[in-house]
């Protein structure tokens, strides 16, 4: 028989009818023991009214299909099982062990709290997310809210699955409601931010998260770096809306795209997200992510001479040249847009390895880096077979002649000096 502090227990907090018995305390009987429930002629009639009977062969219709060809016996002893189960349910392992196996179970015969956190703990320990669901579900519906929330408290697989199970439903006061009731604000926080980046309409998603970013982010408590990149959204939706309107909702490196197209480059300090500079600050785009946007959409636009500022800082004293992505990519990414041939020229110059200088310039068909790199590394053979593979007349033939020139007047002058050394 229950304790009276389980029962008063049950009162208290479940929302389920109980059957009440007076009997002894049998919650220790294994699964194996109500399976070996004597079959012998023994009435059932003494154990159960009619009416109970009927009650069970009912619930038991709905839950388990027995074979046609079932003997009168198995039949018994199937119900006398049921029976007994009603009055005392086996151990919590044995319910889910059937649960894991698809076997039909009755968790409404667990009646108490101490019952039912023993079904989520064991649940828990079998690791499968359809019992742990199917247990939590079972407690939302036959506990209040309130203890709900206190047997997820310390248990956050459980939490997983059931705050899943209410997002894939839409049921989203529920979902916030659990996160908040275990103190989780930050989580309700990006929950509700989830949500709100996936509606399709902007004016509702503008108001989502606004409102987003007044409950969540900016209370006592918020997060400061989600405060600022939420608010970085709504600006972005705000400029989009009405400066760029084809990039509405897009992403902010999207939108620096199409600011850089409309944007008058020979006006690099107008300090207005229409400038591509400041627009990158605003929105907090690195140097590389800038540099590669601009590259490609200059290059598209077959405005070379653009790229001389992007990369060429000069000053009264001096130029300097700044990039933040690797030579090599850009080199191969101006020959896919069909740089000319002199802008290729220009970025392989300041790769300082020759070698991989010349590897480059070889792929790229840059024919003056290959003719500079083949004089600096005294190549003559190989110079003299890129000069002969040449047309005639044409300026680059002319210019490996003039190298091959200079290179063997350098090696007389350096023999001749050779000798002299050696004469005295």
């Amino acid at each position: 028989m229950n304790s009276p502090g389980e029962e008063e227990d049950y009162w208290n907090v479940s929302d389920s009818k109980a059957y009440n018995f007076d009997e002894d305390d049998v919650s220790n009987i294994s699964e194996a023991s109500y399976e070996d429930f004597p079959q012998s002629d023994f009435p059932l009639s003494l154990l159960i009214s009619d009416q109970d009977l009927q009650m069970i062969l009912e619930e038991q219709s709905r839950q388990e299909i027995l074979p046609r060809n079932i003997s009168q016996e198995e039949e018994l002893r199937v119900l006398r099982r049921k029976f007994q189960e009603e009055r005392n349910p086996p151990p919590a392992s044995v319910i889910i062990s059937r649960l894991l196996t698809g076997r039909q179970v009755q968790l409404e015969n667990y009646k108490t709290l101490p019952q039912k956190t023993e079904l989520l703990d064991e649940a828990m320990v079998s690791g499968s997310g359809d019992a742990i669901l199917k247990v939590v579900l079972f407690l939302t519906k036959t506990l209040k809210k309130k203890i709900v929330h206190q047997l997820l408290q310390n248990r956050p697989e459980a939490v997983n699955h059931y705050t899943n199970y209410l997002s894939t439903r839409l049921q989203i006061s529920d979902c916030v409601d659990l996160w908040t009731m275990l103190g989780k604000q930050h989580e309700a926080a990006m929950f509700q931010f989830r949500l709100a980046v996936t509606t399709s309409n902007v004016d509702q998603k503008r108001r989502k998260l606004a409102k987003v970013h007044s409950d969540y982010f900016v209370q006592p408590g918020g997060s400061s770096f989600h405060a600022r990149f939420l608010l970085d959204v709504l600006n972005l939706l705000e400029y989009q809306s009405t400066d760029v309107k084809e990039c509405l909702d897009k992403p902010a490196l999207e939108t620096l795209y199409h600011v850089c197209q409309k944007h008058r480059w020979t006006d690099n300090k107008t300090p207005t997200p229409g400038n591509p500079y400041n627009f990158a600050k605003l929105y907090q785009i690195s140097a590389s992510q800038f540099e590669w946007i601009v590259l490609n959409e200059r290059g598209r636009s077959k405005a070379w001479r653009d790229l001389d500022a992007l990369f060429e800082k000069k000053t009264f004293i001096k130029s300097t040249f700044s990039i933040h992505i690797p030579l090599d990519k850009v080199v191969i990414r101006l020959h896919q847009l069909e740089a000319p041939t002199p802008v290729l020229n220009t970025f392989l110059s300041k790769i300082d390895d020759t070698q991989k200088r010349l590897i480059l310039a070889r792929k790229v068909e840059a024919v003056r880096t290959v003719i500079d790199c083949l004089v600096a590394l005294k190549e003559k053979g190989d110079l003299l077979t890129v000069r002969n593979g040449l047309e005639p007349g044409t300026p680059d033939r002319f210019y490996a002649d003039n190298c091959l020139e200079s290179l063997q007047n350098s090696k007389w002058k350096a023999d001749s000096i050779k000798v002299s050394i050696n004469k005295k």
